[in-house]
């Protein structure tokens, strides 16, 4: 099971209520005619025809509609950031809307999406934020409407999204999700005494009543990996110290 992120801006502006409305996710690029059944090279020579793009451009654009129509997977989990607000789908197939495939419309090359939930971009975790971020509305010369996450979903940190999904629970991530959702209690002898007790990620974004804590790993364990955090805090590393204050604010620690 992969993760992927895709912009809500499709030629130039947010789709994202169109998105959430529908419940699907486009990449744009209208007059090309429908994916499903054509070869990279194919699509490649309708993008040179109908948009002109060649070299790195050609390159670019290309990759973002094979990982569109070819890599993406029914079942896989997609990131959609819009206005500071991140929100999570469990993807289905691809398939084309010839009534969409026009420049006013621009969304005829699609995938179903169930949506599962929404947080602040704030509330993810630093690499998933960094991932998920939202992307100008005019792309860029290097941006990447289609992105997939370098590790598989597991991995990701998606368990802040857990206490939106139904049952409390992930398509395919199963109890674990659940149980992730809220940090434990992080006091013990191994914090100092009157330490914050873990923050909660509650927000417009997630809705009241969310998950419970509950322990996801020994003390023991635990305890070295704060020291750690604390050890990276007072590193050399700009980057490494904002990472390590962040997990330690965000935990209560």
């Amino acid at each position: 099971m992969n993760l992927f992120r895709l912009s809500a801006a499709v030629r130039g502006r947010s789709r994202m209520d169109d998105f959430l409305r529908d419940c699907f996710v486009s990449i744009g690029y209208p007059g090309l005619g429908d994916l499903e059944d054509a070869d990279r090279a194919e699509v490649s020579k309708r993008l040179n025809r109908v948009y002109g793009y060649e070299g790195n451009e050609l390159e670019r654009k290309l990759e973002d509609l094979h990982t569109f129509v070819r890599v993406m997977d029914d079942g896989d989990y997609v990131l959609v950031a819009d206005s500071g607000r991140v929100w999570l789908g469990d993807l289905g197939d691809y398939y084309y809307r010839e009534d969409y495939d026009r420049p006013e419309a621009d969304t005829c090359h699609r995938r179903g999406v169930t949506w599962l939930g929404v947080l602040p971009a704030a509330a993810l975790n630093p690499a998933l934020r960094e991932f998920a971020r939202e992307l100008p509305a005019g792309g860029g010369e290097s941006a990447r409407a289609a992105e997939r996450y370098p590790l598989p979903a597991e991995q990701a940190g998606l368990e802040a999204f857990a206490a939106q999904a139904p049952g409390g629970q992930l398509p395919g991530l199963g109890a674990a999700a659940a149980e992730a959702a809220a940090p434990s209690r992080l006091v013990d002898e191994g914090t100092p005494s009157g330490a914050a007790s873990p923050s909660r990620l509650v927000d417009e974004g997630m809705p009241s009543g969310a998950a419970s804590p509950s322990r996801l790993v020994d003390e023991g364990t635990l305890r070295e990996a704060v020291a750690a955090l604390r050890e990276a805090l007072r590193g050399d590393d700009p980057e490494l110290r904002v990472r390590a204050a962040e997990a330690l604010l965000r935990y209560g620690l």
